[in-house]
């Protein structure tokens, strides 16, 4: 097998692995803006400050949540 070769199968192996990691990451935001609405003003407090880093679609869903109930970002931020 050539080098080519090889190195375009390796492309799209890697360019799949991605595009199944962006569907899954869809996926994973779509049930977390579902999950936000159900609740409380402090548990979407807690995610956002607790959660940004380990989850970050989840913080940035519950960070959203807490806007639409009219929260700003400094509101929030205070929490």
């Amino acid at each position: 097998m050539s080098f080519w070769k090889k190195a375009g199968e390796l492309a799209m192996k890697a360019g799949s692995a991605i595009a199944d990691e962006a569907k899954e990451a869809g996926e994973r935001n779509k049930e977390y803006k579902a999950e936000m609405p159900n609740k409380s003003d402090s548990d979407l407090a807690r995610i956002v400050n607790n959660e940004r880093s380990r989850s970050p679609l989840k913080a940035s869903a519950a960070f959203k949540e807490l806007k639409s109930r009219g929260f700003s970002p400094e509101d929030i931020k205070g929490m």
